[in-house]
């Protein structure tokens, strides 16, 4: 009875949150009912697949992803795999809620920061996907909990730990890397000493020596992918001209095709049938070819800097739309709801590994080809994600009071000391900004990562109306406060009394 009344207690002091928590659960059980066993998102799926069938890394995508898959393949369930995101995305709620409430924050207001991650519809398909992006978000929010958690004494090791998780994101999505890289000019500004940058540099150090070695082992070859001079010349494809860049003959065969129609999406420039990458020799994620594509997009950007910024100024700015922008195709953007989620538009007879096909992967890990759509649970849930997720417009707005926050904090802490400079929502700002910017900068705009930046910017918002930190007091201080105050009181009193 005493624990039952605990707990009691316990729901009563957080109600607002457990019935917030309870409908984000309620949401994510409809949905493995609506769409069982997971939502397959084409060619990426059967690559983490392949990963963790074969223990072989990708070569247009890091496969940190596919690990975890191999973690979960002896339950030969793809449902667990979904299951496992579900409670990601939970978690992630669950640690926003409780970091406001640890920096002051009352409990319809640290609730009100979790309800995006907890009833977005988007992201609920986001987690019932074989993708990476919840795992990668559940890392890196996991990380700056850690770095926040200990708001008065931040230990070397949590701050080494923080590091480590995002190096571990880091080999699930390249943008975990500049994360990494974010995190450490955080401490440099916070003045974390040189021993902890030590410590953390170090902890970092261990899962990306890892990935490297594992990838040169395969392809002999030290190197995260082969994609990535790949993806930032289909960036450049969006303003590209080659009568300014002048490329050498090698390289003149990645120029755009011409024409005086508007350019397509960057992205496009990859995958379209006739790509300029096709008339290079080679499979599409050769070492060569990625070699001579990074070569063409720094000599573009070099020539035509003004081009490179207003593409990505473009493809940034779609993030804050009030409507999903149909990017980089109204077919791709349709991608990403529930009423897409039966469609394949890979083919199962697709073969990524010579003798194996995608639909021979599916069943050797989970079972089952197909994806299903459960009624009525599955119409439901389209409906409601025509209505319920947050939209741009909004996410800019939470992103100005997190940056109105940090402002505040740094009025006036420069000189002292510099260690609470910009509060305890820099980083997650920073971090979210991190994630908009950098896909624009090196690809191209997606929805599905806009959706990993939402949770960092609600939490730097929240952290906007955290109550600030009282400095220690050496021991004895407190009680010497209180006899001076009682010495001048009592002198007060004697001055004051008649004659």
């Amino acid at each position: 009875m005493s624990r039952l009344a605990a707990a009691r207690r316990l729901l009563s002091r957080h109600r607002w949150f457990a019935a917030a928590a309870a409908g984000g659960l309620m949401l994510r059980v409809l949905t493995v009912l609506a769409f069982p066993p997971a939502i397959w998102f084409g060619g990426d799926s059967a690559s983490y697949l392949s990963t963790a069938l074969r223990l072989v890394p990708g070569t247009s995508r890091l496969s940190g992803y596919g690990l975890l898959l191999l973690v979960l393949r002896p339950f030969h369930s793809f449902a667990l795999v979904t299951a496992v995101q579900h409670l990601m995305g939970l978690a992630i709620g669950i640690l926003t809620y409780a970091l406001l409430r640890r920096y002051g924050l009352p409990g319809w207001g640290a609730t009100l920061a979790a309800l995006p991650v907890l009833f977005s519809a988007y992201q609920v398909q986001l987690e019932q996907e074989i993708l990476p992006s919840a795992a990668f978000c559940c890392l890196i929010m996991t990380a700056a909990g850690i770095g926040l958690w200990w708001r008065d004494r931040r230990t070397p090791q949590a701050t080494a730990a923080a590091a480590g998780l995002l190096a571990v994101g880091a080999c699930f999505w390249p943008v975990g890397l500049p994360l990494l890289a974010v995190f450490l000019a955080y401490l440099v500004l916070r003045r974390a000493g040189w021993q902890v940058l030590a410590a953390t540099v170090a902890t970092a150090v261990l899962p990306l020596a890892g990935y490297l070695a594992w990838f040169d082992h395969t392809y002999h070859r030290v190197a995260f992918s082969n994609s990535d001079g790949i993806y930032l010349w289909s960036r450049t494809m969006s303003f590209a001209n080659c009568a300014v860049i002048e490329p050498p003959p090698d390289e003149a065969a990645l120029c755009p095709p011409r024409g005086a129609g508007p350019r397509a999406a960057a992205s496009t420039y990859i995958w379209a049938p006739e790509s300029p990458l096709d008339r290079v020799p080679g499979k599409k994620f050769s070492a060569g070819k990625n070699s001579l594509a990074m070569k063409f997009a720094l000599r573009a950007i070099a020539a035509q800097p003004l081009g490179y910024l207003a593409a990505v100024l473009h493809d940034a700015s779609l993030a804050f739309g009030w409507n999903i922008p149909a990017h980089p195709s109204a077919l791709m953007t349709r991608r990403y709801e529930f009423g897409y989620a039966t469609d394949p538009w890979i083919s199962p007879g697709a073969v990524l590994v010579h003798g194996h096909t995608v639909a021979a992967d599916q069943l050797a890990y989970g079972g089952t080809v197909r994806t299903r759509a459960v009624q009525p649970f599955a119409g439901w849930l389209v409906s409601y994600q025509r209505a319920v997720y947050l939209r741009g417009t909004l996410l800019a707005a939470v992103l100005a009071i997190g940056l109105g926050g940090i402002a505040r904090r740094c009025r006036g802490t420069w000189r002292r000391n510099g260690g609470e400079w910009g509060g305890p929502g820099l980083y997650p700002w920073l971090a979210a900004v991190t994630v908009l910017v950098v896909p624009v900068l090196t690809a191209d705009y997606s929805q599905r990562y806009v959706l990993i930046a939402v949770p960092l910017a609600c939490l730097a918002a929240g952290l906007a109306f955290a109550r600030p930190t009282v400095p220690p007091q050496p021991p004895g201080a407190a009680a010497a406060s209180t006899v001076a105050k009682r010495a001048e009181g009592g002198r007060a009193d004697v001055t004051s009394a008649p004659a």
